[in-house]
C-alpha cells in the first residue's frame, strides 16, 4: 500500500510558534522578577523604617527618663535652698555649683559652634554644631540607701549597711545625702565603700573633682538616705556607621569606675539632629514660653519643661530612589544620600523643677 500520502505523527515547532513561546516565557519571567524586586524593595524600606522608628523611640526614652529625674536634690532641698556642696567647684563635666543646682544645662548649636560656648572638656567631644547639647544631673542605682548608724558629728563619715541590697557604691562616686531638713553633695574617698559601708569623704587626694571640705554643716541621722548622682551629657556626633550621625552620651563620673576617665558612648544610631527648647515658668506653675538654650540666661531654675525634636534617619543608604528633603524644627533639611528621615517631637516635664 502506498505511503506517500500519509502525514508523519512527529512534527516540530514552527519558527513563529517558537518565537511566540519565547516571548511569553520572557514576559512571565520579567513579571516574576518585577514582583520579586518590588517585594524586596518594599521589604527593605519597611525594615529600614521600622528600625528608624525604634531608634527614635529609644533616644526619646533615654532623654525622657533623665529629664524627668534630673535635678533631684532630696525631699527637702529646693533651688532657693540648695544642698551644702562639699565638692571642689568648677568641674566641667559635673553640674556641682550653686548656679547649676537645677541639674540641667543646655547649649544651642549654631552651625559653627555652641551658645553658650562649651568648655574645653566638652568641646573636645567634637559634637555636631548643627544640633544642640544638653547636660542633666540624675540619680542612678543604687537609688536610695538608708544610714545604718547615725552620724556623731558634721564631719563624720556616713555609714550604710554593707549587706544592703543595691549597695554597689564605689570609691570616687558622687553622692547626695539628704533628709527632709537638709542635704549635701560629696565624693566618696573610702577605698571599698561597698565592703565597709563607710562613706569617708576626705579632702584632697587625686579624686576628680574631690572634696573642698569634709563638713556637712549638719549631723545626719537615721532618717537620712544617700543617693548616687552622675551627670549625663547628650549630643550628636558622627556615628560608627559610615555616613551617619548618632546620639552619644558622656557619663560623669564613669559608671564602671568613678576613678577612671569617662568614656563617650554611642547610645543610639541614626539620630541625625537634635533641637531642644526650654519651657520657662513666670510664676503661674506652667511653661509660659519656650526658648533656645542661649536665651535661658541664668534662669535654669525656672525651666519646668523641655521640648525635644529629633531628626532620625535610616542607618543604611540606598533606601530611597532619590535624595529626600525632610521638614525639621520649622525648616527643611536637605540631603545627598538615599536615606529615609523622620522628625519626632516630645515635651517632657521636669518633675524636680516643676512646682
Amino acid at each position: 500500500m502506498p505511503r506517500a500520502g500519509l502525514r508523519s505523527g512527529h512534527q516540530g515547532f514552527t519558527l513563529v510558534e517558537m518565537m511566540v513561546g519565547l516571548a511569553v516565557g520572557l514576559f512571565v519571567s520579567l513579571a516574576a522578577i518585577s514582583v520579586f524586586v518590588s517585594t524586596r524593595t518594599l521589604q527593605t524600606v519597611s525594615s529600614a523604617g521600622t528600625r528608624m522608628g525604634e531608634n527614635s523611640r529609644l533616644a526619646m526614652e533615654l532623654l525622657h527618663k533623665d529629664l524627668r529625674s534630673g535635678g533631684f536634690l532630696g525631699c527637702k532641698a529646693t533651688l532657693s535652698d540648695p544642698p551644702v556642696n562639699l565638692l571642689v567647684a568648677g568641674n566641667p563635666r559635673f553640674l556641682d555649683t550653686v548656679t547649676d543646682m537645677p541639674g540641667i544645662r543646655g547649649y544651642r548649636g549654631t552651625g559653627t559652634g555652641f551658645s553658650p560656648a562649651l568648655n574645653a572638656t566638652l568641646a573636645a567631644l567634637t559634637p555636631n554644631a548643627n544640633s544642640d547639647f544638653i547636660s542633666v544631673r540624675v540619680p542612678v542605682e543604687p537609688l536610695s540607701l538608708g544610714l545604718s548608724t547615725p552620724m556623731t558629728s558634721a564631719s563624720g563619715a556616713p555609714q550604710v549597711g554593707v549587706s544592703t541590697a543595691g549597695n554597689t557604691i564605689q570609691s570616687g562616686a558622687i553622692l547626695l545625702i539628704a533628709n527632709c531638713k537638709a542635704a549635701a553633695l560629696f565624693q566618696v574617698t573610702e577605698a571599698s565603700p561597698a565592703t565597709t559601708g563607710n562613706l569617708l569623704h576626705a579632702v584632697g587626694g587625686t579624686f576628680n573633682p574631690g572634696n573642698s571640705t569634709d563638713n556637712f554643716q549638719q549631723v545626719f541621722r537615721g532618717d537620712s538616705a544617700v543617693y548616687r548622682l552622675q551627670t549625663n551629657h547628650y549630643y550628636i556626633a558622627p556615628g560608627t556607621h559610615a555616613g551617619t550621625n548618632s546620639m552619644w552620651r558622656l557619663a560623669f563620673p564613669n559608671p564602671t569606675d568613678p576613678t577612671a576617665a569617662p568614656v563617650p558612648e554611642e547610645v543610639v544610631q541614626g539620630i541625625d539632629r537634635m533641637v531642644i527648647s526650654y519651657g520657662l515658668d513666670k510664676g503661674d506653675l506652667t511653661a509660659n514660653r519656650y526658648v533656645t538654650a542661649d536665651n535661658v540666661g541664668t534662669a535654669w531654675g525656672g525651666v519646668v519643661a523641655v521640648r525635644l525634636q529629633l531628626l532620625s534617619t535610616t542607618v543604611n543608604d540606598g533606601v530611597t530612589l532619590t535624595p529626600q528633603a525632610a521638614s525639621f524644627a520649622g525648616g527643611t533639611v536637605s540631603s545627598t544620600d538615599h536615606r529615609l528621615r523622620n522628625q519626632v517631637t516630645e515635651v517632657v516635664t521636669l518633675r524636680n523643677n516643676a512646682p
